[in-house]
């Protein structure tokens, strides 16, 4: 990352101009640096990756016979438990007071996304 800002002022310096938006080198530099980071981590802190996504589920068979070594902190393990065995039988149906029903007039878009 350094080396590429190295080179962004070197070709400043000498009165030259940057090829392409400074946003797109940047998003790309960004990635690069996230990318980085993460091969690091994996690499280094291979054991936590891999419990973290045990404990979440994401490693687990998907037949749901290990469910039960689930574990998100916050979620109290029986709720998610049963919330699990009622998406296995066929979805969870939403109590009345969980489901929220537009009115005509009201737009989807409205509703799930904030307009400026």
């Amino acid at each position: 990352m350094d080396e590429i800002e190295a080179e962004e002022e070197h070709i400043l310096e000498s009165g030259g101009q940057l090829v392409g938006s400074m946003v797109g080198r940047r998003r790309i530099l960004t990635t690069w640096a996230v990318g980085e980071a993460w091969e690091r981590f994996s690499r280094d802190r291979k054991e936590v990756v891999k419990k973290s996504f045990h404990i979440l589920g994401l490693a687990l068979p998907i037949d749901g016979s290990c469910d039960g070594e689930i574990s998100i902190k916050g979620i109290d393990s029986t709720y998610l438990r049963e919330g699990l065995r009622d998406w296995q039988e066929g979805g969870v149906v939403a109590s009345e007071e969980d489901s929220v029903e537009l009115a005509e007039s009201d737009d989807e878009r409205d509703v799930f996304y904030e307009e400026d």
